[in-house]
């Protein structure tokens, strides 16, 4: 594999972000719950000021886009600003070849840099590949907080009239 570059992706990537996207959805078995359209990631990340989420993005002069890492900024009402990776994917013929490290080290230097306290991220339990790319580079499992969802129909409920 050629020389591999990361950068901070900009709008005219929205449609590499969105096939990532949708390759991820259908590695973790649940391609008909991605619903985002190229038009909304563009909206929500590079129209949007604050944007909602950004993306690193890790490419080769011969490969093209390997990869990316979406985070976006949250906030510990006991620790202060931190980073939330919420996807981190590489193309299926690009693993296991240091891409993914790549990644998760460049969210990394970026929360350090932003003088954030951590990064989080969630991993499916049967992901076992992932779980233990986490650990090797010093991740915690967290296994005193279980994540809560309240979507669609439920969470319409609460909508104001």
């Amino acid at each position: 594999m050629s020389v591999i570059s990361l950068r901070m992706a900009c709008s005219a990537d929205v449609p590499v972000i969105h096939s990532l996207i949708a390759e991820l959805a259908a590695f973790e078995r649940e391609p008909e719950a991605f619903v985002l359209t190229p038009q909304d990631l563009l909206q929500h990340g590079f129209e949007k000021s604050p944007p909602l989420f950004e993306v690193v993005l890790a490419e080769s002069p011969t490969d093209g886009v390997l990869g990316m890492a979406m985070v976006y900024t949250k906030y510990s009402s006991w620790r202060g600003p931190c980073l939330f990776l919420e996807d981190l994917v590489v193309r299926q013929a690009h693993r296991r070849k240091g891409v993914g490290k790549l990644l998760a080290e460049e969210v990394f230097r970026l929360a350090a840099d932003r003088q954030m306290d951590r990064v989080e991220w969630m991993v499916l339990d049967w992901n076992e590949a992932a779980h233990a790319f986490y650990t090797a580079m010093g991740a915690d499992q967290l296994r005193n907080w279980w994540p809560y969802r309240l979507s669609g129909s439920n969470l319409q409920r609460y909508q104001s009239s």
